[in-house]
């Protein structure tokens, strides 16, 4: 018979989870943040190019001199 498994409590496991989830933001936090800053600017045009510019009548470019 094999050695019985060790029990790790579930606190435990938790913590190292987190410990390790810190960890990988501590090493690539630019990588992460360049990920999200691209994944909300790709939303910002998905969501202007297919939503909101049908509502739009018109779009005016004025300068204007005085």
């Amino acid at each position: 018979m094999g050695r019985p498994k060790k029990v790790i409590p579930k606190r435990e496991r938790v913590f190292n989870k987190i410990s390790n989830a810190i960890d990988l933001v501590q090493i690539k936090w630019k990588k992460y943040i360049q990920i999200t800053l691209s994944v909300i600017l790709l939303g910002l045009f998905i969501y202007m190019t297919f939503f909101w510019i049908d509502t739009v009548a018109e779009i005016h470019f004025e300068i204007i001199y005085y």
